[in-house]
């Protein structure tokens, strides 16, 4: 930033800061990281698909209300929606499961972000990030790229959120800081 103003030092920095609130803004959006794709890490997937989904699905009582689980950094959904894609799959597998529900919360500090991921709209190029099959079964194709299934859309809260300042989620059976950690 400092680059596209031609400024040479922090300090002459720090007062266009102090005087141009709108730049302030610019730098805030720099620094968050959106860098997310469904399914990012096969294997992570594989795992949670194959182990550890259906352990807790196993354990889990349907009474006890849904399994719960957070998202924090989510960025644009994809990583929220993996989860949720996931735990459709996984119940699917498991029949005798069918009636337990996912409430997942997906949070981000970026509201615009969080306004993309609400909207459950994707460019074209997921297509390469998702198998044909789930493309098929999980989203509908519009012109403009694909729209995210009504009923994997639902399972997932989107809102707003500052997880060092605001107060956490609680009482969850899964916790993902993947994109907050990057």
């Amino acid at each position: 930033r400092m680059a596209v103003h031609s400024l040479d030092t922090m300090t002459a920095y720090a007062a266009f800061l102090h005087q141009n609130a709108h730049e302030l803004a610019l730098l805030f959006k720099e620094m968050l990281i959106g860098v997310t794709t469904f399914f990012r890490d096969p294997e992570v997937w594989q795992e949670l698909r194959g182990q550890i989904l259906p352990a807790l699905l196993a354990r889990h009582v349907a009474a006890s209300g849904p399994l719960r689980a957070w998202v924090v950094g989510c960025s644009t959904g994809e990583e929220a929606y993996s989860l949720a894609i996931t735990f459709a799959e996984v119940l699917e597998s498991m029949p005798q499961r069918a009636s337990c529900e996912l409430q997942l919360f997906a949070t981000d500090l970026n509201a615009d972000a969080i306004a993309a991921a609400r909207n459950g709209r994707f460019a074209p190029a997921i297509a390469r990030d998702l198998s044909p099959e789930r493309l098929a079964k999980f989203f509908t194709e519009r012109p403009d790229g694909y729209q995210i299934d009504k009923r994997i859309r639902d399972m997932v809260l989107f809102a707003q959120h500052d997880v060092i300042l605001d107060p956490l989620f609680t009482r969850l059976d899964i916790l993902s800081c993947r994109n907050l950690m990057i």
